[in-house]
């Protein structure tokens, strides 16, 4: 998505600006997460199943709208649309496996529902570039038809009709059972502290992907590891590996060795954990924009998962956690307002600093407006611009530009909210230690 909303150097893109891809971000995220505050509860008075059922055509029309729209407002609206369906579909599937951990499972529990997560995440990006390569459209209707998959497997799914929990959902308003919850102290803070790490979750999966088609250049670890050709990608710089694969480490990463890292961490205190998780992932970010590299671009997704396998399972595992039996679903769905925060906030900001601090046809406007008195040009052609007048080579163009703007600056920022969040989850960890 990232790429394709804004890359403006991707063909068949939209080609759109970075602060307009934040947009429709920002619109995603706040939908997709504000409404599970709302949904997990539905889910838990009524029907797991059944809300996951109604979610997934929901998404699957999400899917056919971006499929077939290419102005802005009939795409967000897909994109909302999308976010409402997977908004409902989350904590029903997240409060159906919390019925079924209980504590004496919960330390991996968890880990094992995000190792089977990115067992999905993995085969995503290599399919995303097979359908790529037919067209971008093929690629929203394909995973319209994959959401549409998952009815078979809810056919088979059985609820959890247990009536002293119905009943004792029933008793309490809906309404009223989401916002008491939510002005607890515990809960409410706790909500808000890691809206830190999804800021910078944010960043991983929505700015990185432009950064590294941008700047990473991974032409010297293609000739090292002699890399099989559907992992590689042609660009102007040369043959570099395909960001699909790129972060296709960090899903083949997290499926091998999240079960491991919860193991292992399993009798650390879980605050502590989430801090080390949150500061992990914080530097994992900074070093893959550290420098244009690609040794660094690999070292720094290396180290954003270990911080992520870390922090995902511990920060569901501490939501489970403060809720009782029959309101699993609606206390996982506040993970969402830590995403509605993190993602929404994240998606503005990141999409506003990448386009004026680190996006490369920026950065040619720029450079050609200072140094050639050149105005009005489209950032679209800009980079090719640019190369004319110097005479430079694609490679030695962006070498030239990183060292005049310098825009590995732009991951500043997200290495501080990284360290405010540690500092406040040890004071968090002060007042509510078990």
């Amino acid at each position: 998505m990232p790429i394709f909303i804004a890359q403006k150097d991707a063909p068949g893109g939209l080609h759109w600006e970075q602060t307009v891809k934040g947009i429709i971000f920002f619109w995603w995220a706040l939908v997709q997460n504000i409404v599970p505050v709302f949904s997990g509860s539905f889910a838990d008075k009524y029907s797991h199943k059944k809300t996951m059922i109604i979610s997934v055509f929901i998404i699957a029309v999400g899917y056919f709208v971006l499929a077939t729209q290419r102005s802005f407002y009939p795409f967000l609206f897909g994109t909302i649309i999308l976010g409402l369906g997977s908004g409902i579909f989350k904590p029903a599937l997240q409060g159906s496996v919390a019925r079924t951990i209980d504590k004496t499972k919960s330390k991996t529990g968890w880990a094992v529902y995000f190792m089977l997560l990115n067992l999905a995440v993995f085969f995503g990006p290599p399919l995303s570039k097979f359908l790529k390569e037919i067209s971008w459209e093929t690629v929203f209707i394909g995973s319209a038809v994959i959401i549409l998959l998952n009815l078979i497997i809810l056919f088979f799914l059985k609820e959890d009709n247990n009536k002293i929990e119905k009943k004792d959902i029933l008793s309490n308003p809906v309404f009223k059972n989401i916002f008491v919850n939510l002005l607890k102290p515990r809960v409410g803070l706790f909500v808000i502290i890691m809206s830190g790490f999804t800021i910078i979750y944010m960043q991983f999966y929505e700015t990185l992907p432009n950064f590294i088609y941008d700047w990473a250049d991974t032409s010297g670890l293609v000739s090292s590891l002699h890399l099989p050709k559907f992992m590689l990608m042609n660009t102007g710089r040369g043959i570099m590996i395909s960001y699909e694969w790129l972060y296709n480490l960090n899903a083949g990463l997290v499926f091998i060795g999240v079960v491991i890292v919860s193991w292992w961490f399993s009798k650390v205190y879980r605050i502590y954990a989430l801090m080390l998780g949150t500061l992990l992932a914080a530097l994992g970010l900074f070093l893959s924009g550290a420098t244009y590299y690609g040794s660094f671009t690999v070292a720094g997704i290396i180290l954003y998962t270990f911080g992520e396998m870390l922090t995902n399972p511990k920060f569901a595992e501490q939501m489970s956690s403060l809720a009782g039996k029959s309101e699993k679903a609606l206390y996982m769905s506040y993970l969402n307002i830590s995403l509605a925060i993190g993602l929404g906030g994240g998606s503005l900001l990141g999409g506003w600093l990448y386009k004026y601090y680190a996006e490369k046809a920026t950065l040619a406007v720029n450079y050609l407006n200072t140094h050639y008195g050149l105005k009005h040009i489209s950032s679209t052609d800009s980079f090719n611009k640019l190369c004319e007048l110097t005479k430079l080579s694609s490679q030695d163009l962006t070498i030239m530009l990183w060292k005049e703007y310098q825009p590995w600056l732009v991951w500043l920022p997200f290495l501080f909210v990284g360290i405010i969040a540690c500092v406040s989850l040890y004071f968090y960890s002060k007042k509510f230690k078990d």
